[in-house]
């Protein structure tokens, strides 16, 4: 059995916070399942690793656990945060002003080049 999964943020954002749950609940269960996960974020969904971004975004209308509250969780369970250095710079973010989870900095060719390895699977939300 594959035993990593990288999963690409295209379309998770803040202005769609309907969205931004199930990225972290699946990255949080297969991190539990001793599973390597990398979460990579791109364009939009990069303002989710600014600081105060996550922690005011629900999504859903009960409110009963903050984005950022789920990201954490999959954190805990080992997933790893990347954000797309191009999305940074377009959205004025740098290391100073983002979430202390981030693994680091990884971008097209980093995500490309897991979707080529055969020891991965991929996902895209």
């Amino acid at each position: 059995m594959v035993k990593r999964l990288a999963v690409m943020l295209w379309a998770t954002n803040p202005e769609r916070p309907h969205l931004c749950a199930t990225p972290f609940v699946h990255a949080a269960a297969a991190a539990a399942m001793d599973v390597d996960v990398e979460i990579y974020f791109t364009s939009q969904s990069v303002l989710l690793l600014a600081r105060g971004v996550a922690d005011h975004i629900y999504p859903g209308p009960t409110q009963r656990q903050s984005v950022y509250s789920f990201m954490q969780e999959a954190v805990r369970h080992g997933a790893k945060f990347f954000a797309c250095s191009m999305a940074m710079s377009e959205y004025g973010l740098s290391a100073e002003n983002m979430i202390p989870e981030i693994a680091g900095v990884g971008g097209a060719a980093a995500f490309i080049g897991r979707c080529l390895d055969e020891s991965w699977r991929t996902l895209t939300y």
